[in-house]
């Protein structure tokens, strides 16, 4: 059994989400395979995390002559890096999440944000992002340790 904080929504067994009244969110797939979805209501912008995913599962096109972007920033002693192609009109950034747990033990959880045509990227950490970065924490087990 995992603790989190409430009115949190648990994910992966291991993480805990506050999810801002604008966002909804989803979890598909089996353990060990599963998808955790935030959006808007209106689905222009979603945010996803796969279990299991590395950073470097999850990097744009390492073409020298395809110019890229990467944002960071630490905040509430988490930590948030996003990088993004930004040739032509890209719809999506990759992006992975440094926290710890009570014990002082690091995690890093990677995702991917996938927005509609015509989004405007911000220059920084997408908005989206660091309203979760506020609200993410890993869960605590019955037993007192980290998953």
């Amino acid at each position: 059994m995992t603790l989190c904080r409430k009115p949190a929504v648990s994910f992966f067994d291991k993480y805990s989400l506050v999810i801002p009244p604008k966002l909804i969110w989803h979890q598909d797939g089996i353990p060990g395979q599963r998808v955790f979805f935030i959006s808007d209501k209106k689905e222009t912008v979603v945010v996803s995390f796969e279990e299991g995913m590395k950073p470097m599962d999850m990097t744009p096109d390492t073409d020298k002559s395809v110019p890229t972007v990467s944002y960071q920033c630490c905040k509430g002693g988490k930590y948030i890096h996003q990088k993004r192609n930004t040739a032509g009109n890209m719809a999506y950034s990759y992006f992975h999440i440094e926290l710890e747990d009570e014990d002082g033990k690091q995690h890093c959880l990677a995702g991917q944000i996938v927005v509609d045509k015509g989004y405007q990227w911000t220059d920084g950490v997408e908005p989206i992002l660091m309203e979760l970065l506020e609200g993410i924490a890993v869960c605590k087990t019955k037993g007192g340790g980290s998953d």
